[in-house]
């Protein structure tokens, strides 16, 4: 204020008090959000809601029912609940790899949603969950993609503009996070580091279904490997993915050795063989069944005949709707896929080296074996399998 050409300034006092602590991510004592008081507990909460609807989202795509995913999460301290926990605890931790706060959940989200949407998938067409076996295959899976695209174009188009969309805005996204939201601080990353990674080496250790463990008893998750679609409906997608991972390895059982296979008594067996060995030919063909099996169903005239009055049996198919390399490799060697993990495919995953089968049985005894296939060589191994 001016009087008389004097300047006089008023000073106006603030009732003295402690500063409000500033949580900066320059501070090298925080490293957390900035600003804020509670920064670890704010934090720590957004982490937990973020992964939350994650997991949610999750298996709202495999289940596909709102009502039965709602129900799954409704169950106090069953695997829904520690999957949340679990996937807070991953996004914690790769915050502190990549620096940034939240940034984590654009690697996450968009790689477990994708999975999520090819189990779904896969469990409507071939009526199986996903396993983590099933990514040996995946040359298989893109040969089958012009099929697919000649069966329904416009699906394929929009699937392919979705994902166009998607990587461009993640890119964007990801750009101007970096350059928006600060960096964290060494302590503020050294801090979530300690929080993760023990309690998620913690919880890798209690995933081997083979092994009773006491935690993940109390935590209601229960392996059924027995069992694949309960095991998927009861323990969610992420925690029965997981539980499949030991799997995808097949442990020879105790006390097995050559030397404990040749010490098995063998009984005598007296056959006749006759002096003319005959052609032996096998046709398999997985589009071919019979309709008549259909319960309720009348179907006249009989579509297969001529089968039927040659045939003197039947057999019992392990699989329906595909997989026919499996129903094979029972066929030619007499070894179930009962004892091989979900989802196996042996033709893929075991057969490295000359395998007992009925070919190597009729070759020992003069006869010449051969294997005739319409499609590529290399679907489902089939090259390698036939060999000579």
């Amino acid at each position: 204020m001016s009087l008389g050409g004097e300047v006089k300034v008023a000073k106006s006092y603030k009732r003295a008090g402690k500063a409000a602590p500033q949580f900066l991510e320059d501070d090298p004592s925080t490293g957390y959000l900035p600003g804020r008081r509670w920064p670890v507990v704010r934090y720590g909460l957004i982490s937990l809601a973020i992964a939350a609807v994650l997991v949610f989202a999750i298996e709202l795509i495999v289940r596909g029912d709102f009502a039965g995913t709602v129900s799954f999460f409704l169950q106090p301290l069953k695997p829904g609940w520690t999957t949340i926990v679990v996937f807070a605890l991953i996004l914690i931790g790769l915050d502190a790899v990549l620096g940034r706060s939240h940034q984590s959940l654009m690697i996450v989200a968009p790689l477990t949603l994708s999975l999520a949407f090819v189990g779904h998938q896969k469990s409507h067409y071939l009526g199986d969950p996903l396993y983590p076996t099933d990514f040996l295959y995946a040359r298989q899976i893109f040969a089958l993609l012009p099929l697919l695209v000649r069966d329904r174009p416009m699906t394929a188009l929009a699937m392919v503009v979705g994902i166009v969309a998607g990587l461009s805005l993640l890119v964007y996204g990801w750009r101007m996070w970096r350059r928006k939201v600060p960096a964290l601080s060494r302590k503020g990353r050294l801090a979530r580091l300690t929080l993760a990674v023990p309690l998620l080496a913690f919880f890798v250790s209690i995933m081997d279904y083979a092994t009773f463990s006491w935690t993940r008893d109390r935590l209601q998750i229960i392996p059924i490997m027995w069992d694949q679609k309960e095991n998927y409906a009861s323990n969610g997608f992420a925690l029965a993915f997981a539980l499949n991972v030991p799997m995808a390895h097949v442990s020879a059982p105790p006390g097995y050795s050559d030397k404990a296979i040749a010490a098995i008594a063998r009984p005598d067996v007296t056959a006749s063989v006759p002096a003319e060995k005959p052609d032996i030919i096998i046709v398999m063909s997985e589009s071919f069944w019979d309709p008549t099996k259909l319960p309720g169903v009348t179907i006249t005239p009989d579509p297969i005949p001529n089968v039927r009055a040659l045939r003197s049996g039947s057999m019992f198919s392990p699989e329906f709707g595909g997989m026919t390399a499996n129903i094979e490799f029972e066929a030619l060697t007499g070894f179930s896929n009962a004892f091989l993990p979900a989802g196996s495919i042996p033709y893929q995953q075991y057969v490295r080296t000359p395998t007992p089968s009925l070919a190597t049985f009729l070759k020992s005894q003069g006869y010449r074996a051969r294997a005739i296939h319409p499609g590529t060589n290399w679907f489902w191994n089939r090259g390698a399998v036939y060999a000579d």
